[in-house]
């Protein structure tokens, strides 16, 4: 197995939004970029791309153990690790069936822990790398309406963690990217509680969506969270967490006021009050 002179990233979700601006912003840099797309190339701005496109659906372990397995073997190493693929679910947990929270959870957490599992062998052997997880200002903080989101989110968190203190002594780096609201088409692919029966005020809109709407039209661009997410990839530094938008000082507020202050000033927040 010949291995390639120029760095490769693996980046999950590369169709669009975030992880299509971070292969891109790793391509600039001239690594080779393994992206995963759930589907043939159709789109004219990906087709122009020179990546190395897998299709692979987040669901099935398989294509990503096959994802994980062809960028090594075509490339004889693995620099980097992007976490990326994901979507969220709205909806009071009323409305949401249990399939809608199997799937949140596979997609945001499950799928990337099983990613990990098959590339910590490969940069064990080869005896350094990079592994970041897209996490969400939900990975910190709980909002009306989000609860199996922020559970995906959090669960995430709490797995890179963890996996910081595991693999440091490895000289693998773990990486948490954690964007507020970015100007994405991430908030018009939401997906809403199915449970039927319910009025519009238990399912959550459009209150609920508020926070979320907000985000999106004052949110952050993609540029910089894919240049965070390089800079954390290709960095020295063994930092965990890297809070980018609201989520700098909400995160501190979160840690440091008192509960019911917090909760107090979290709903005027979200309602805009």
């Amino acid at each position: 197995m010949k291995r390639a002179s120029k760095p490769v990233v693996l980046i999950t979700g590369v169709s669009g939004g975030i992880g299509l601006a971070t292969a891109k912003r790793f391509a600039a840099d001239g690594w080779i970029v393994v992206g995963t797309v759930r589907g043939r190339v159709r789109s004219a701005s990906l087709r122009g791309m020179q990546f190395d496109f897998q299709i692979a659906d987040m669901l099935k372990p398989r294509d990503l153990a096959r994802v994980v397995g062809t960028a090594w073997r075509t490339y004889g190493r693995l620099d980097v690790l992007v976490c990326n693929a994901g979507y969220g679910l709205v909806g009071r947990i009323e409305t949401l069936d249990y399939a809608q929270m199997n799937e949140q959870m596979i997609v945001n957490t499950l799928a990337p822990a099983e990613l990990v599992r098959h590339t910590v062998p490969l940069m064990k052997q080869q005896g350094y790398g990079a592994i970041v997880g897209v996490s969400s200002l939900s990975g910190i903080m709980g909002f009306s309406g989000y609860s199996l989101y922020a559970a995906s989110k959090f669960a995430l968190e709490g797995m890179f963690e963890s996996l910081a203190m595991e693999l440091a002594p490895s000289n693998i780096k773990v990486k948490l990217v954690e964007p507020s609201g970015v100007n994405t088409g991430f908030w018009s692919s939401l997906r809403f509680g199915a449970v039927r029966g319910l009025s519009s005020s238990a399912k959550g809109q459009p209150t609920d969506e508020v926070y979320g709407v907000n985000l999106a039209n004052h949110g952050l661009s993609v540029d910089i969270v894919a240049t965070t997410i390089f800079r954390a990839a290709t960095g020295r530094s063994f930092k965990l967490r890297y809070p980018l938008g609201q989520a700098r000082y909400l995160g501190y507020a979160r840690r440091w006021l008192p509960e019911a202050l917090w909760l107090r000033l979290l709903g005027g927040i979200v309602t805009g009050k």
